[in-house]
């Protein structure tokens, strides 16, 4: 493909960069004006950012990329006008057209022109614009109606976020006044970013700036309009201000209030050929995401605070070495810890001790900052998620109220990259068999539209997430009716399971209650790759669900992969590690009632037959001691609703873990998901309580499924 003369590498790896910004956006936000139609600097976010691909793709010489900006951006300037309605086959047509733009994108990638005729999606467009513009009535708000809605902008504070708002406080405690500036510049000569960055320059050689409206980073972008509002902080008076901005031409309106009041006497006017356009309300600009694909840097300034973006393999190397620095930092604490003992008196080794215990101090503070850094919210992988349920929604004939919460819930980027497949799965299941068709909600008395709820929270060390639908349930006679019918379990076994048990079964692989197969779900593989992915991140999926009222999956997962807390435990004199998201609790059990059905180990847990399992038996280790006494120390562990307990030597105590994989250098272990290194340079193997588990209850179910009973039929029987 062909691309303008002196186009570098360099250059394309920056425009990719700043064209999935601003896809990504153009993807969340188009969605969102279908709901929010009135939300007009919804609109003119939108707008902008088919604005900068328009300019950046014909910069770079892409054409088509940028004629098909051109369209998106003519159907949004109309509806900007109020010249026409925001409908269906509006934002249809925009998001085809964003799709486009992703297949366009991809050329700068592989280097080949795509056939993609983009002629057939600014047809679309252009039909878009022809059968839904508003009628003479209702073209565009009355001139009373703008000055009212001009007069509201000017009444309207900048929002300030806490640092603003502390840095705002710390500046009128040294003596400085608060001023809400409001600047109009004409934008006939196409400078007008040119001037809102003299705007800035002339007022921080007499103030402080607290933010800006647009933001330096949208100005230094040329996405600066012809409106402009300041927090600035001054110890000098309107006056002065007024004349720091003499120097910056066509300004053509300027108004300067204490930020605590309405911002009127002040106004000045310069006359202007043109007309000043009517104050747009521009949002801050929007936070810098920390996963950057790109390499190198790039720095950037709002006006409050300043973010620099790294490539994210430079991140996994730093978390790397400061995991090495942390085992080493244990090492040399164990080693001053005997020190200190042998020689207590020695005023060395006191000295040492304080090193000692400053350094652990800074190693904790680094490893904190670090694991802060890799946290990412939750939003990366949520926003793309309105878009797909829409798509569904409509392609399904059904009516669906898509409500998003905790998006600014944070977690390790390790284990946000693994969430992605999951919510796909859970949405698609919940839109395709969760929610009715409006005329099955209507005759069950529902309301026309279902609802889904994505939510996340932190829960203690741990992100909760949960997809939530109103719709008709799952049936747990179904759920057994499938899982016997597939072999998964025997149809006795089937029997005696709880139906919080039974609706955990609709994880299992080939499960499905779905009635036929369709393009979306049906085969039974969707849920299954949910509960694989999430114990992949040893996180565990829960179901809840009532017939005719709707269902719910809950995620729990560890906030990062990289550190975890456990339970240290001993077999065999060999030391253990036990992730704390799965340990239930610990016991100590009287050994005569551990009984032995069926060559298996089981006890009576809570009024429940328990399956023990002995680590000893699981690695084939030979067995070095009994211990003494007449009771047993054991760990009961949960995953997916299912238990199990771990018979084990001694409970040593918790503590947090560096985790290092294996499978590079021994490849995957059932029961082992990785291993550590203590202070005192012990190798300490972690258990994959989800692969323990799951072996556990396959041998049992098989073993049943072939003699006809298993041991937990048998012991059920003889309590």
């Amino acid at each position: 493909m062909e691309l303008a003369d002196g186009i570098t590498q360099q250059d394309i790896t920056l425009f990719l960069t700043e064209a999935d910004e601003q896809l990504q956006l153009l993807d969340e936000d188009i969605v969102r004006l279908e709901r929010e139609a009135d939300n007009n600097t919804l609109l003119q976010e939108i707008f902008r950012a088919s604005h900068t691909i328009k300019g950046s793709s014909a910069m770079i010489g892409h054409q088509r990329m940028s004629h098909l900006a051109h369209g998106m951006e003519n159907v949004l300037d109309k509806v900007r006008k109020g010249t026409l309605a925001v409908s269906a086959q509006v934002v249809d047509a925009l998001l085809v057209s964003l799709d486009a733009l992703r297949v366009l994108r991809e050329e700068l990638v592989t280097g080949e022109e795509n056939k993609l005729d983009i002629n057939v999606m600014l047809n679309d467009l252009e039909a878009a614009m022809n059968t839904t513009a508003v009628g003479p009535t209702a073209v565009g708000p009355s001139p009373d109606s703008k000055a009212a809605a001009a007069d509201k902008s000017q009444c309207r504070k900048i929002s300030l976020n806490e640092e603003a708002k502390g840095k705002l406080a710390e500046a009128v405690s040294k003596g400085e006044h608060p001023y809400l500036v409001k600047v109009t510049v004409s934008n006939d000569s196409g400078w007008a970013s040119v001037r809102c960055y003299q705007i800035i320059q002339e007022l921080s050689k007499t103030g402080t700036i607290i933010n800006s409206l647009p933001s330096a980073a949208e100005i230094e972008a040329g996405n600066a309009g012809p409106d402009m509002e300041l927090t600035v902080t001054s110890t000098d008076d309107e006056t002065t201000l007024k004349k720091a901005l003499e120097p910056v031409p066509e300004i053509i309106k300027l108004a300067i209030s204490s930020y605590d009041e309405e911002p009127a006497s002040a106004a000045i006017e310069k006359p202007s050929a043109g007309t000043a356009a009517v104050q747009k309300e521009e949002p801050i600009s929007r936070k810098e995401e920390g996963d950057a694909k790109n390499s190198g840097a790039k720095k950037e300034d709002n006006g409050v605070k300043q973010t620099i973006r790294v490539d994210v393999s430079r991140l996994d190397t730093l978390m790397e070495q400061i995991g090495e620095l942390v085992i080493n930092r244990n090492h040399i604490g164990q080693i001053g810890k005997t020190l200190a003992e042998r020689y207590q008196d020695d005023e060395l080794v006191q000295r040492l001790s304080e090193s000692l215990s400053e350094t652990g101090k800074i190693v904790n503070i680094l490893q904190q900052d670090i694991m802060t850094i890799r946290m990412l919210p939750i939003e990366l992988v949520f926003s793309t998620m309105p878009r797909m349920v829409r798509d569904l929604a409509r392609k399904l004939n059904k009516k669906i109220n898509f409500i998003v919460e905790g998006q600014e819930t944070e977690v390790d980027r390790s284990v946000i990259e693994h969430l992605h497949d999951p919510l796909i799965h859970l949405l698609r299941n919940s839109v395709d068999h969760g929610i009715e068709s409006p005329e099955e909600r209507l005759a069950a008395g529902k309301a026309e539209a279902g609802t889904i709820r994505l939510s996340a929270f932190h829960e203690q060390d741990h992100i909760v997430i949960t997809v939530t639908d109103d719709g008709k349930g799952i049936d747990p006679n179904a759920v057994k009716a499938a899982s016997v019918t597939k072999g998964v379990i025997s149809q006795e076994i089937a029997s005696r399971l709880s139906e919080a048990e039974l609706m955990n079964l609709i994880m299992a692989s080939g499960v499905s209650t779905a009635r036929k197969v369709t393009e979306v779900s049906g085969r039974g593989v969707g849920l299954d790759i949910v509960k694989k992915n999430i114990e992949f991140l040893n996180g565990s999926v829960n179901v809840d669900s009532e017939l005719g009222k709707g269902s719910k999956f809950t995620l729990k997962l560890p906030l990062t992969l990289a550190i975890i807390a456990s339970l240290m435990v001993s077999v065999e004199k060999t030391m253990y590690a036990i992730p704390l998201v799965n340990i239930v609790e610990a016991i100590k059990l009287d050994r005569e009632n551990i009984k032995t059905v069926l060559g298996k180990e089981v006890t009576l847990y809570r009024g429940n037959v328990l399956p023990l399992i002995r680590l000893s038996s699981i690695f084939k280790m030979e067995a070095k001691t009994t211990a003494a006494g007449d009771t047993t120390h054991i760990v009961i562990v949960k995953a997916s609703n299912q238990q199990l307990g771990i018979i084990v030597d001694t409970l040593i105590g918790q503590q947090e873990i560096v985790v290092k994989a294996l499978d590079q250098y021994i490849g995957g272990v059932n029961g082992i998901s990785g291993a550590s290194i203590l202070g005192d340079g012990q190798v300490v193997l972690i258990l994959d309580i989800n692969s323990l588990i799951n072996t556990n209850l396959n041998e049992t179910q098989n073993t049943e499924m072939e003699k006809g009973q298993n041991c937990l039929a048998a012991a059920s029987a003889a309590k």
